[in-house]
């Protein structure tokens, strides 16, 4: 007998043996590969444990009924109970089998990926993607988890004093620069690890948020900006970088009728360009596998990097799916795996869904967020784009964008208002001190 069917009928013998275990099983049905019958065993215990609150044989067979004889009946669950000699060995019988299920998978993946090369098929860079996906899934199974029980709370302090003296010196910025002075403050700007979403409708600015982001988070900080535009041209996201870092109207920046002022703040603009630690790609049909390999290599040039992504709804997820939105959520969550597992911030833009023009007040709320329900429950923090006098001409608040900060897992919400100039894609800061006037 192999030891892959030995571990399995062991571990289906201990949770026969002591349904407690039940609660420490951490490998799933489909893992189970020695033995047919061992999927669905699987599944039937565990259903029977979470319904009856423990593992009953006689229960279990009722249970099963047309599918009793699938499973062997009553003599061969009888037979795994019997099979395993002691339940202590509980954890290696399911490691055995978790790492088969790698070991298969593993294989498989790379399968496909030769297949696909091999044959040429108009859906190559399809297979491949969904290849690497696949790949990417079996990395983080492995992944030991010793660690990742629980531990008396008083050890996670170790080292704390140290992390507070940094704090302090850092005056309470403990992350990159964000947009916004008043921003940082509010959020202590950005994390490491952290999964941010940018939301707003068309025309809000979404971009030039970006731009100026990215363009304050590499200024003077050590932190690199990887800007992954799936929307927009390369050289046109490269533009609103001059035309902000110039104050170049971003007319004369199509039409090419520059003065001699104009030349030289654009030449100024472009020796900044090529100082500050700036990626770009504008890949076509980006994945999210394409930028969690991407963000790896960058992350052997620099240690610290805010990742930005434009924008989700357009990513792809590497493989097929059910729905749309499905693929929605399943990029946003890889999203948010790539700023943990990497150590980096990601920073994402999302559009809206057009209910929110449907509603008088026209301030973003979290059901507005177009197709996924998933980029609510993965964000730590959600800030909309506001505009009023995009909507009402003769609003008070002209030239004026609101950060509506409507989520943050660790830094509560806000509003943070800053001037809006639109001709040259620029976001500054309200000088509060100076009568609201724009700071320069």
């Amino acid at each position: 007998m192999n030891a892959l069917l030995q571990a399995e009928q062991a571990v289906l013998g201990a949770l026969i043996q002591t349904p407690e275990r039940t609660d420490d099983l951490y490998i799933q049905p489909s893992e189970m590969a020695a033995d047919e019958r061992h999927k669905l065993i699987l599944e039937t215990l565990i259903d029977n444990y979470e319904v009856e609150g423990t593992i009953d044989l006689v229960m279990m067979a009722q249970r099963s009924g047309a599918n009793l004889g699938k499973i062997g009946g009553i003599s061969y669950l009888s037979q795994l109970a019997g099979s395993v000699p002691t339940v202590d060995n509980f954890d290696r019988y399911q490691a055995i089998i978790r790492d088969e299920y790698i070991q298969r998978e593993t294989a498989e993946a790379f399968r496909i990926m030769y297949e696909a090369t091999k044959t040429g098929v108009i859906d190559v860079k399809e297979r491949l993607a969904a290849a690497q996906a696949q790949l990417e899934e079996l990395q983080e199974l492995a992944i030991k988890n010793e660690d990742a029980g629980l531990r008396h709370m008083g050890s996670t302090l170790d080292g704390h004093t140290k992390e507070l003296e940094a704090r302090r010196t850092k005056k309470g910025m403990t992350g990159a620069k964000t947009i916004s002075r008043e921003v940082d403050r509010l959020t202590g700007g950005h994390q490491v690890g952290d999964y941010e979403v940018i939301a707003a409708r068309p025309s809000m600015g979404k971009t030039a948020a970006m731009v100026g982001d990215a363009i304050r988070t590499s200024t003077g900080g050590g932190v690199a900006s990887a800007i992954f535009s799936a929307e927009m041209k390369e050289i046109q996201v490269t533009e609103r970088f001059i035309c902000a870092l110039a104050h170049l109207d971003s007319t004369k920046m199509r039409s090419g009728m520059f003065n001699n002022d104009d030349w030289k703040r654009y030449s100024e603009a472009r020796d900044e360009l090529d100082r500050l630690p700036i990626y770009i790609t504008d890949k076509p049909d980006m994945t999210v596998q394409f930028i969690r390999g991407e963000v790896k290599k960058l992350k052997k040039k620099h240690d610290s990097i805010v990742v930005y992504v434009d924008y989700i709804q357009i990513i792809g997820g590497g493989r097929k799916f059910g729905s749309r939105r499905e693929e929605v959520e399943y990029v946003s969550r890889q999203l948010k795996l790539i700023a943990r597992t990497l150590g980096v911030t990601v920073v994402a833009l999302s559009q809206l869904s057009r209910d929110v023009e449907k509603r008088q007040d026209k301030r973003p709320m979290m059901s507005d967020l177009g197709e996924s329900g998933g980029i609510e429950r993965d964000a730590d923090i959600i800030t909309f784009l506001y505009r009023d006098d995009y909507y009402d001409k003769e609003s008070q608040k002209k030239g004026v964008v609101e950060l509506i900060i409507a989520k943050g897992r660790n830094v509560g919400t806000g509003t943070v208002e800053m001037v809006f100039q639109k001709n040259v894609g620029k976001f500054i800061d309200i000088d509060r001190s100076h009568h609201g006037k724009a700071a320069s």
